[in-house]
Protein backbone atom coordinates (compact mmCIF):
# COMPACT_ATOMS: atom_id res chain seq x y z
CA UNK A 1 0.00 0.00 0.00
CA UNK A 2 1.63 3.17 -1.01
CA UNK A 3 0.09 5.94 1.09
CA UNK A 4 0.06 9.57 0.04
CA UNK A 5 2.18 12.32 2.45
CA UNK A 6 0.87 15.68 0.83
CA UNK A 7 0.86 18.73 2.84
CA UNK A 8 -3.16 18.87 2.44
CA UNK A 9 -3.65 15.92 5.03
CA UNK A 10 -2.52 18.08 7.51
CA UNK A 11 -5.61 20.33 6.38
CA UNK A 12 -7.88 17.92 7.98
CA UNK A 13 -10.16 19.22 11.33
CA UNK A 14 -11.33 16.21 13.30
CA UNK A 15 -12.81 17.20 16.36
CA UNK A 16 -13.64 14.83 18.66
CA UNK A 17 -16.06 16.25 21.51
CA UNK A 18 -14.55 19.34 21.07
CA UNK A 19 -11.15 18.63 21.16
CA UNK A 20 -8.24 19.04 18.30
CA UNK A 21 -6.08 15.36 17.94
CA UNK A 22 -2.50 15.84 17.83
CA UNK A 23 -1.01 14.18 14.38
CA UNK A 24 1.95 13.09 16.39
CA UNK A 25 2.10 11.87 20.11
CA UNK A 26 3.69 9.25 21.87
CA UNK A 27 1.16 7.26 23.58
CA UNK A 28 -1.25 5.62 21.14
CA UNK A 29 -2.70 7.95 18.74
CA UNK A 30 -6.53 8.64 18.81
CA UNK A 31 -6.91 9.19 15.14
CA UNK A 32 -5.03 7.64 12.55
CA UNK A 33 -5.26 9.36 8.57
CA UNK A 34 -4.06 7.83 5.93
CA UNK A 35 -4.39 8.74 2.11
CA UNK A 36 -3.81 6.09 -0.84
CA UNK A 37 -3.74 6.97 -4.61
CA UNK A 38 -5.73 4.03 -5.71
CA UNK A 39 -3.80 4.33 -9.19
CA UNK A 40 -0.45 4.43 -7.84
CA UNK A 41 -0.02 0.99 -9.50
CA UNK A 42 -1.48 1.92 -13.34
CA UNK A 43 1.19 2.27 -16.17
CA UNK A 44 0.76 5.73 -16.15
CA UNK A 45 2.70 6.15 -12.45
CA UNK A 46 5.30 3.46 -13.10
CA UNK A 47 7.39 6.08 -15.28
CA UNK A 48 6.83 8.59 -12.50
CA UNK A 49 10.01 8.96 -9.93
CA UNK A 50 7.58 9.59 -7.52
CA UNK A 51 4.51 7.00 -8.24
CA UNK A 52 1.83 8.13 -5.71
CA UNK A 53 1.97 11.53 -7.36
CA UNK A 54 -1.91 12.36 -8.39
CA UNK A 55 -2.45 12.82 -12.14
CA UNK A 56 -5.59 13.76 -13.89
CA UNK A 57 -8.93 10.78 -12.65
CA UNK A 58 -6.66 9.78 -9.99
CA UNK A 59 -8.73 8.51 -7.11
CA UNK A 60 -7.99 8.92 -3.79
CA UNK A 61 -9.21 6.87 -0.87
CA UNK A 62 -9.12 8.26 2.69
CA UNK A 63 -9.62 6.48 5.80
CA UNK A 64 -9.54 8.01 9.49
CA UNK A 65 -9.75 5.65 12.39
CA UNK A 66 -10.32 7.05 15.76
CA UNK A 67 -9.43 4.34 18.80
CA UNK A 68 -10.83 5.33 21.85
CA UNK A 69 -7.49 5.81 24.08
CA UNK A 70 -8.99 6.65 27.47
CA UNK A 71 -9.89 4.67 30.22
CA UNK A 72 -13.60 5.19 30.13
CA UNK A 73 -16.52 5.75 27.21
CA UNK A 74 -16.46 8.83 24.97
CA UNK A 75 -19.85 9.61 22.90
CA UNK A 76 -20.59 12.92 20.88
CA UNK A 77 -17.26 11.69 18.58
CA UNK A 78 -17.24 13.71 15.36
CA UNK A 79 -15.20 13.90 12.44
CA UNK A 80 -15.15 17.13 9.72
CA UNK A 81 -12.86 16.12 7.07
CA UNK A 82 -12.53 19.14 4.33
CA UNK A 83 -12.47 17.84 0.83
CA UNK A 84 -9.20 18.39 0.00
CA UNK A 85 -8.67 21.47 -2.29
CA UNK A 86 -8.57 20.76 -6.14
CA UNK A 87 -10.21 17.17 -5.68
CA UNK A 88 -13.62 16.08 -6.04
CA UNK A 89 -16.27 14.10 -3.71
CA UNK A 90 -16.59 10.72 -5.53
CA UNK A 91 -20.57 10.11 -4.77
CA UNK A 92 -21.36 7.35 -2.76
CA UNK A 93 -18.01 6.74 -1.37
CA UNK A 94 -18.72 7.19 2.56
CA UNK A 95 -18.57 4.47 4.40
CA UNK A 96 -18.48 3.95 7.95
CA UNK A 97 -18.30 0.70 10.28
CA UNK A 98 -20.90 1.29 12.11
CA UNK A 99 -24.51 1.22 12.24
CA UNK A 100 -24.97 4.59 14.55
CA UNK A 101 -23.05 6.67 12.82
CA UNK A 102 -24.72 9.75 10.81
CA UNK A 103 -23.09 10.58 7.44
CA UNK A 104 -23.91 14.32 6.16
CA UNK A 105 -22.14 16.84 3.60
CA UNK A 106 -21.41 20.20 3.51
CA UNK A 107 -21.44 22.85 0.10
CA UNK A 108 -21.03 25.66 1.65
CA UNK A 109 -17.24 24.95 3.35
CA UNK A 110 -18.48 23.59 6.39
CA UNK A 111 -20.83 25.69 7.45
CA UNK A 112 -23.99 23.36 7.22
CA UNK A 113 -24.12 19.80 6.93
CA UNK A 114 -26.80 17.14 5.54
CA UNK A 115 -27.61 14.42 5.02
CA UNK A 116 -28.61 15.56 1.40
CA UNK A 117 -27.37 19.08 0.54
CA UNK A 118 -29.77 21.05 -1.81
CA UNK A 119 -29.12 23.67 -3.91
CA UNK A 120 -31.57 26.27 -5.62
CA UNK A 121 -32.24 26.07 -9.52
CA UNK A 122 -34.67 27.66 -12.28
CA UNK A 123 -36.98 25.40 -13.77
CA UNK A 124 -39.46 26.50 -16.11
CA UNK A 125 -38.28 29.77 -14.68
CA UNK A 126 -39.24 29.29 -11.45
CA UNK A 127 -37.04 28.41 -8.93
CA UNK A 128 -36.91 24.75 -7.36
CA UNK A 129 -34.93 22.94 -4.74
CA UNK A 130 -32.69 20.35 -5.95
CA UNK A 131 -30.05 17.76 -4.31
CA UNK A 132 -26.55 19.43 -5.11
CA UNK A 133 -24.01 17.21 -6.88
CA UNK A 134 -21.08 15.71 -5.55
CA UNK A 135 -18.56 17.60 -6.96
CA UNK A 136 -20.21 20.55 -5.11
CA UNK A 137 -19.65 18.58 -1.85
CA UNK A 138 -16.47 20.49 0.16
CA UNK A 139 -16.70 18.85 3.80
CA UNK A 140 -17.94 15.56 4.92
CA UNK A 141 -18.91 15.07 8.74
CA UNK A 142 -19.61 11.76 10.40
CA UNK A 143 -21.26 11.80 13.55
CA UNK A 144 -21.18 8.95 16.03
CA UNK A 145 -24.75 8.55 17.77
CA UNK A 146 -23.65 6.14 20.35
CA UNK A 147 -21.08 5.55 22.86
CA UNK A 148 -17.45 4.21 21.76
CA UNK A 149 -15.90 2.05 24.52
CA UNK A 150 -12.11 2.11 25.88
CA UNK A 151 -10.21 0.71 23.11
CA UNK A 152 -12.54 0.69 20.60
CA UNK A 153 -11.81 1.90 16.81
CA UNK A 154 -14.28 3.80 14.43
CA UNK A 155 -13.34 3.77 10.60
CA UNK A 156 -14.60 6.28 8.78
CA UNK A 157 -13.84 6.45 4.44
CA UNK A 158 -14.64 8.00 1.54
CA UNK A 159 -13.08 9.08 -1.80
CA UNK A 160 -11.78 11.80 -4.17
CA UNK A 161 -11.16 12.72 -7.41
CA UNK A 162 -8.61 14.83 -8.78
CA UNK A 163 -10.84 15.94 -12.44
CA UNK A 164 -9.57 14.97 -15.82
CA UNK A 165 -7.85 18.22 -17.29
CA UNK A 166 -10.99 18.72 -19.70
CA UNK A 167 -13.28 19.00 -16.98
CA UNK A 168 -14.41 22.22 -15.56
CA UNK A 169 -13.33 23.70 -12.52
CA UNK A 170 -15.24 22.91 -9.09
CA UNK A 171 -17.22 25.95 -7.85
CA UNK A 172 -15.28 28.26 -5.45
CA UNK A 173 -15.43 27.20 -1.70
CA UNK A 174 -14.39 28.83 2.13
CA UNK A 175 -11.88 27.38 4.15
Amino acid sequence: MKTLHRMWLLAFAVMISGTQVAAQETKPQALVITAENLMAGDARHQELPDSTALLPGDVVHFRLLFTNVNEFPVQRVEFKDPIPTGLRYVASSAKVDRADILVEYSIDGGETFSAQPMIEVIEDGRPVMRPAPAERYTHIRWLVQGWVQPGAQVTAEFQAKLPDAQQPPAPERTQ
